[in-house]
């Protein structure tokens, strides 16, 4: 059980996530760096024909996976917390396999310091996380060594994931 100051940090922790305009207007620059012309110029376009990065079978966070975790009983809260967590780490799975000099760098940069941002607000309640299965999920996440990576995906896959995820837990009313 959370102590009363945890608690309440965790609540006002979730007020800022579930308020969808306040968090909206932060996630929109994100959004509009993860628009399919974007993810198709620089995960797929910049990348040899059938290019694939290996990463941890949890990298892979998609909508699927939060129907199955709704169903189990995961809060919301809990959902944003791993996209969060899950995306940051395959931002940096990505740039470890980018060349300095690689066309999409920067664009991938640019999205690693927005999670940077977002993952430093949430950073403050992992530690009050109530859901064993959260802990477990984000242990794995965290402390997986780079060669037990074991699924190949492309990319642009994990880019869209990130995206399709994000629509599905703000909900926001974002302009394309």
């Amino acid at each position: 059980m959370l102590r009363d100051s945890a608690r309440a940090i965790y609540l006002s922790l979730l007020g800022v996530l579930v308020t969808a305009d306040s968090l909206c207007v932060h996630l929109e620059e994100l959004h509009n760096k993860l628009q399919y012309r974007q993810r198709v110029r620089y995960m797929k376009d910049y990348f040899p024909i059938h290019y694939t990065v290996k990463v941890h079978y949890e990298d892979i966070y998609r909508t699927i996976n939060v129907t199955h975790m709704r169903n189990k009983s995961f809060t919301e809260m809990d959902l944003k917390l791993l996209w969060v967590y899950i995306n940051s780490q395959v931002l940096e799975t990505v740039l470890e396999i980018l060349p300095k000099r690689h066309p999409s760098r920067a664009y991938v940069e640019s999205i690693s310091t927005l999670f940077n941002y977002l993952r430093m607000d949430v950073e403050k309640v992992v530690g009050d996380i109530e859901d064993e299965r959260v802990e477990e999920i984000l242990y794995r996440v965290s402390d997986m060594d780079p060669w037990s990576r074991t699924k190949s995906i492309r990319p642009k896959a994990l880019f869209d994931n990130c995206y399709w995820v994000m629509k599905e837990l703000f909900r926001c009313n974002w302009v394309p």
